[in-house]
This record gives structure tokens, sequence and C-alpha cells, in this order.
């Protein structure tokens, strides 16, 4: 690009320009002065995303011009966050992290130290403390958040009812339901806090079910999840056109990144992913209709191949076909054999995958090379070999064989060749791929310093600390 490209007129007097807004890269400035002076004005165009409703997604996000990979789309502050819900952990009540060698001084629950400046904070623990000493509730960093969303209904409404436009499933959440249960749980946690708020009882299963359905997880703090205004309505896509990273600014509270991870079109709809992009289709579908309340019917998911990568292929016993889903969307269709008139029932198919999962689990819990060779050799015999088992068996084998070891080689190319179909942006399972390929790069007579190349690119947008982040460390060290 030359360097008459990088010019234009300021917005505000029209002189010779090169400062660019950091967002949209489409307004120019002379002076920083005057970016600030246009941006009451520049915001309201600033925007990559707009928001559109219809009734079978709700409201969901459109791309608002032509985006770039790596285009920053949205940054913003989540309205409350805490620890995941489904856990047991312990945090800093007051910034989240898990070094938690003291107690708060107000309501004894656990603290980084006793001057976190989230303790004293309240838009983060102030408030709840009060609370938390008054009722002597025994800590259980789990009902956090959801104490922090009934504050917030009487803190700052305005904040509240942006919530609440969000979906929260309350209809399929009703009693003899696995959430019904778990919210009793909450509740009978927070019992002295409900018992002198009728109110608070009465809305706590909109906010489970608000929490379960829009809160995303968040790393840092790692282990807490946010809710946040617009990055929650990304919608689903098992191959998803964004991505997003955290930092924690000032306040202490989780900012979320969301940048474009491919070419997108004015227009089209931008998405994340609900579900782990390594499950098959029959996990992936089950566990977005369990936990988010719809059935997917993206590309990957009507695909019987799943894109061409067998995620969920089985082998058939006639020794040359493979039995794949007659109808992917239908959960009760017949798998055929594309080689001859085998037939298995939907049924079958669940108990042979999920048999064999159980032993995987098994397996990698032992970790040793002898089990893991066995458990692949029998599960080829009835498994396409990119299969979603044998891959992650295959994954964990080759960190243990020598690079010598032709079946080290093998398996790797197809760990990489498998992720590039499921996740072709590197967005969800960079960590994996990189493993592979410096697996690879490990074996003889390949191309190195490119393979770890890759594998850098993949681990660069990695938080701090994270896994990803120190294989990275760990790779740039021995390029």
């Amino acid at each position: 690009m030359d360097s008459e490209e990088l010019k234009g007129a300021c917005a505000v007097c029209q002189k010779p320009a090169t400062l660019r807004c950091s967002n949209c890269k489409g307004q120019f400035y002379c002076t920083k002065g005057h970016q600030r002076d246009d941006w009451k004005r520049h915001k309201s165009t600033c925007r990559a995303w707009e928001i559109r409703e219809n009734s079978e997604l709700g409201r969901y996000l459109i791309s608002t011009r032509d985006l770039n990979p790596g285009d920053l789309i949205i940054s913003e502050l989540p309205i409350v966050f805490g620890l995941a819900p489904h856990t047991d952990e312990r945090v800093c009540v007051g910034c989240g992290s898990r070094n938690i060698p003291a107690r708060c001084i107000g309501c004894s629950w656990p603290a980084c130290r006793i001057d976190c400046a989230g303790l004293m904070d309240d838009d983060r623990h102030a408030l709840e403390c009060k609370l938390l000493a008054k009722a002597r509730i025994l800590p259980r960093c789990n009902i956090l958040l959801a104490l922090r969303m009934l504050l917030l209904r009487h803190k700052n409404p305005k904040k509240w009812k942006v919530i609440t436009k969000l979906q929260s499933h309350e209809e399929a959440r009703g009693p003899g339901t696995e959430a019904y249960e778990e919210m009793k749980i909450v509740s009978q946690h927070l019992a002295p806090i409900l018992s002198a708020d009728p109110s608070a009882a009465e809305i706590l299963p909109k906010i489970c079910g608000l929490i379960d359905v829009n809160a995303l997880e968040t790393n840092p703090p790692e282990g807490s999840v946010g809710i946040y205004e617009n990055s929650c309505l990304l919608e689903h896509q098992c191959i998803a056109n964004t991505r997003f990273s955290f930092s924690i600014d000032e306040s202490g509270r989780p900012r979320i990144f969301v940048k474009a991870v491919t070419f997108i079109k004015k227009g089209e709809h931008l998405s994340t992913t609900y579900t782990h992009a390594f499950w098959s289709t029959r996990v992936r579908r089950d566990h977005l209709l369990a936990t988010k309340y719809f059935v997917c019917r993206c590309d990957r998911c009507a695909d019987p191949s799943e894109l061409g990568s067998h995620f969920g292929t089985l082998k058939c016993p006639c020794g040359t076909g493979l039995v794949l889903p007659k109808d992917p969307l239908d959960e009760d269709t017949e798998w055929s054999c594309n080689s001859c008139p085998g037939i298995l029932s939907s049924m079958e198919v669940t108990q042979l995958t999920e048999r064999l999962g159980e032993e995987v689990e098994g397996a990698m819990g032992i970790a040793n090379r002898e089990v893991l060779t066995d458990l692949l050799s029998r599960l080829s015999r009835l498994l396409h070999p990119c299969h979603q088992h044998c891959i992650t068996v295959g994954h964990s084998l080759i960190q243990l064989l020598p690079p010598d070891d032709p079946q080290k080689l093998e398996i790797s190319k197809r760990i990489i060749s498998t992720t590039s179909i499921v996740d072709p942006y590197g967005a969800r399972l960079a960590l994996y791929t990189a493993i592979a390929l410096r697996e690879l790069a490990s074996c003889p007579g390949q191309d190195r310093k490119n393979l770890l190349s890759k594998a850098i690119s993949l681990l660069e947008p990695e938080p701090f600390g994270s896994p990803g982040e120190k294989l990275l460390r760990l790779i740039k060290s021995e390029i």
C-alpha cells in the first residue's frame, strides 16, 4: 500500500490528515483533539455492526461494512461478571484471582489480599459484601453472579433493562428440568437474602436463565463469565466468522474484543460458536439443545461427513464402506453404508460411540503409550481414522512417540488436516493444532521452521499466562 492511500481529509477541518479512527479505519483526523471533538458525530457511523431481529433468531448482529481478518468489531466491558456458575472453585471476590490466601475483612469471603481494590469497589464487591456479611452466607463463589444481577436491578435499572432484553428461555427451564434443580440450589444458598425480598425470589429463575444462555467465558480472569450488551448477540455457527479475547481494564473488569477471523461482507451475520469445535455433530447439537434451547442447522451439521472431516463417521464391517447418517439434522435418522446395504439405527450408533467414548476417557487419564496405541488400533477397526475419538487418542499418543516413529508422522498430519476443516481460521483449536504442528516438526524430513512458524501464528492471540501463550514462548525459544 503506498503512502497516498494512508492519507485523507480531517473530518473536522478538512486539512490533510494521517491519523485514522482505530476502530473503523475509515475516518481521518489531523490531531487527536479533532478526533475527540468529532466523536459525538462519528460514533453513530463508526460501528462495524448493527442489531437486527427476526422471529427465528431473535436479535442478532450483521456487519455494516466489509471486514478483513483481524478487524476489531466490538470492544466493550461487561454489564456484570463473576465466577462461572457451574464450578466449585473459589476465587478472590474482588478481582477474580485464583490466588486467595486472604479473606475480605467485611464478609470473610476469599480474597487475594485484604487491600484488593475490588473489595472496596461498589461496581465489584463493596455492595454485595454488606449483604453477605449481614445474611452470613457461607462462601460459595458460584452464586455471586446471580447475586450481582439481583443487586443490579436496584443499583442500575438502566443496565438491568438492557440485560432483560436477552433471551432467558424460562419456558424450557421449568420443574422437572436439570436447570430448574440447579436454580433451586442457588435459591437455597441465597435464601437469607431472598426471604427479605420476595421480588428477588420471583426474578431468580429469569436471572439463572439469563446467565446460562448468555454468559461468555472470560480469560482473564480464568474461570469467570461475563454478560455483555452487544457481544452476547453474536449468533451461533459451528464454524464462526469471529473470535474474541479478553483483557482486564483499569477497573478490574474483563473487556471483550471481538475480531473477524475471515473476510466478512457487508450485511453478513456475525457469529461465534456456543459449543466445542472438537465435538461430532450429534454431540454438538445435543449440547446446544440442552443448554441454549435450539438446534443448529449450519453447513457442518447438515453435511453427513461434516464437511469431509468425518468427525463422526464409522467404518462398516463390510471392509470397504463408511457408515454415515442419512439425515444429520434428524436425531433419529438411520445410518447407512456407502458401499453395501448395511444399516444401523441412530440408537445403535449412539450406544457404540458412547461406549467407546468411555474407553477413551479412561485411557486419557492413564496417558500410557502402550495403552493408547492399543486403544487407537481397536478404535480404527470401528471408526473412521479422523473420527473424534481417534483424533483425541492420537493427539495424546503423538506426544509420547519418538520423532522417528512413522505413526507419529501419520497421525500428526491427520490431526492438522482435520482441524483445518473444523476450525479453518484457528479460532477455536489453536492450541490443539499448534501441538500437532510442533510434534510434526520434530519428525525427520519435515520443514521444521515453516511448521513452527504456523504454530506461532496460531498462538499469537492467546491470552497471557494461558497454556497457549506458554507454548508460544516455548516454540519461540526452540525456533
